[in-house]
């Protein structure tokens, strides 16, 4: 099995215990997936993200640090299932939040992948106006 990744990355003008929050919680998550959240946040537990219209999720939480969480998919639809993504939190120089993200694990870079790519993009821009704002902005503003 091939390991092909997507990546992102983006800067957010918050507190970076903010962004973790938004990570880690049940309120931080339902602030920005924009899905129904359910679950708990601990190493080894479940949350399950279900999208109206849309498919339904099962991350498990891989590792969760003061700057990095891992989720394993438990559940999800193609080829979505195994796959892994993480988190990872630094500093600009201008003191914001640099977040970096990677989806590995799929098998190719069809499908899905490419779906996948557009979708955690637009994720992360709902991300960063939880963070900054408290809600979510949207995709192109």
């Amino acid at each position: 099995m091939s390991d092909h990744a997507l990546r992102h990355a983006v800067n957010i003008k918050a507190d970076a215990a903010k962004v973790h929050a938004a990570l880690t919680t049940l309120e931080g998550l339902r602030g920005w997936t924009m899905a129904e959240v359910s679950g708990g946040g601990g190493v080894g537990s479940q949350w399950t993200l279900k999208y109206a219209d849309g498919p339904t999720f099962v991350w498990e939480v891989a590792s969760q640090g003061a700057d990095s969480v891992a989720w394993k998919c438990i559940q999800g639809p193609g080829d979505a299932a195994g796959t892994s993504v993480s988190f990872n939190l630094g500093q600009t120089p201008h003191g914001r939040v640099h977040l970096t993200f990677a989806h590995s694990g799929w098998p190719h870079q069809k499908g899905n992948f490419e779906k996948c790519n557009a979708l955690w993009g637009m994720m992360l821009h709902h991300l960063r106006g939880f963070a900054e704002h408290g809600r979510t902005a949207p995709a192109y503003s």
